[in-house]
């Protein structure tokens, strides 16, 4: 018989689903952060589909990380108020999470009026300050998040 090493029940304790979620988030925030410098064009990406592909990464992870930072509680999510209870992003990133889970929803998750408008001329491009805005908001509104939860657990 082989070892198949430790046990579903062993891997539970060690991280329970708490840890489990905060290491997906932390990944979330690694994506961001690691992609930032391609989807701004900084660094450059060939083919185009893997640019568009970035990008999409780029905007899907901010999504997740502004969804259980920012987004009220869902029943069946896990969110940042089910591990700090009362925790509220109350700074102007915290403000501006919401913002982006917004962007990120209708431009990336839906095939929205707001990403198909009436009117192509309305369309506005992220500039790479908006999307380095949107890396550092929501490493900012993470870091004080993780501090909160640390300091309770």
């Amino acid at each position: 018989m082989t070892d198949r090493g430790p046990s579903p029940e062993w891997w539970n304790a060690q991280l329970p689903p708490e840890l489990r979620a905060i290491g997906i988030v932390q990944q979330a925030i690694g994506q961001i952060d690691g992609l930032v410098d391609y989807v701004t064009g900084r660094q450059p990406i060939e083919p185009r589909a893997v640019e568009i592909a970035c990008t999409e990464s780029f905007m899907v992870n901010v999504r997740l990380v502004a969804d259980f930072l920012f987004k009220k509680r869902e029943p069946k999510d896990l969110r940042a108020v089910d591990l700090v209870p009362g925790w509220k992003a109350d700074t102007e990133a915290g403000k501006r999470i919401g913002e982006w889970w917004d962007l990120a929803s209708k431009h990336v998750m839906h095939l929205s009026k707001k990403r198909i408008p009436e009117d192509i001329g309305t369309i506005q491009p992220l500039t790479e300050a908006e999307q380095r805005q949107m890396a550092a908001d929501c490493r900012e509104v993470y870091e004080s998040f993780l501090a909160q939860y640390s300091a309770v657990n």
